[in-house]
């Protein structure tokens, strides 16, 4: 790839078939994210590997979004809308956001229980590759995890995301040590992920995206 400028991506609302992405606006969106994510042991289990929440209640999420999520350069955060019921399902957001090295990091990745193993996931990434690999022709997309989130270690695997290495003792998080398992995906590799991606979300066949990415 020859020398160019990348800029900043563009924070505007992603459509799917399956999903929508639209910024983040917490007035909108806290109360159905509450609910999504609380209320019992099942929900609130998407905070364990995550440096915030469960919420004490729904002004105390809507203070955390305001502060931590919105309005800001870096994360840019978008609410996860299911097409099929209109509703907020999660949210996803790009941070690390590097325009000077073709460099974003995909973080903040949550969904209610209720679209886990679904196509939600999936197509809420897809339109973030292609936000920046195909409109801002990045070079670099980063996803990392705790080391024992085995959940999102094997989500950026299935999505083709190469196995980098981890930091040991990276972080201390809610009183215990953090490994955290760094992945990437690289422009290049983007090619061929972005082809498998389409045929396993928008075709008919019964497909394996795993076996597809890493095949």
């Amino acid at each position: 790839m020859q020398h160019q400028t990348w800029h900043s991506p563009e924070f505007s609302q992603l459509n799917g078939q399956f999903v929508t992405l639209k910024p983040l606006v917490p007035e909108r969106d806290v109360e159905a994210l509450y609910a999504a994510s609380h209320g019992s042991p099942q929900n609130e289990a998407i905070w364990n590997y995550l440096f915030y929440g469960p919420f004490d209640n729904p002004s105390t999420m809507k203070d955390w979004m305001e502060r931590e999520m919105v309005g800001k350069s870096d994360p840019l955060t978008w609410t996860v809308f299911q097409n099929s019921t209109n509703t907020q399902v999660g949210i996803v957001a790009l941070l690390a956001i590097a325009p000077n090295h073709g460099r974003a990091e995909i973080g903040h990745v949550w969904f209610t229980p209720a679209v886990h193993k679904s196509k939600v996931n999936t197509e809420s990434q897809f339109l973030l590759l292609q936000l920046l690999f195909n409109h801002h022709h990045y070079r670099r997309v980063q996803w990392k995890c705790d080391s024992l989130n085995h959940a999102s270690r094997t989500t950026a695997t299935r999505m083709g995301f190469i196995f980098e290495g981890r930091f040991r003792q990276h972080m201390f998080v809610r009183g215990r040590n953090r490994d955290t398992d760094w992945f990437a995906m690289t422009y290049k590799e983007w090619l061929r992920c972005q082809e498998n991606f389409e045929k396993w979300l928008y075709s008919h066949e019964e497909l394996s995206l795993m076996a597809l990415n890493n095949g």
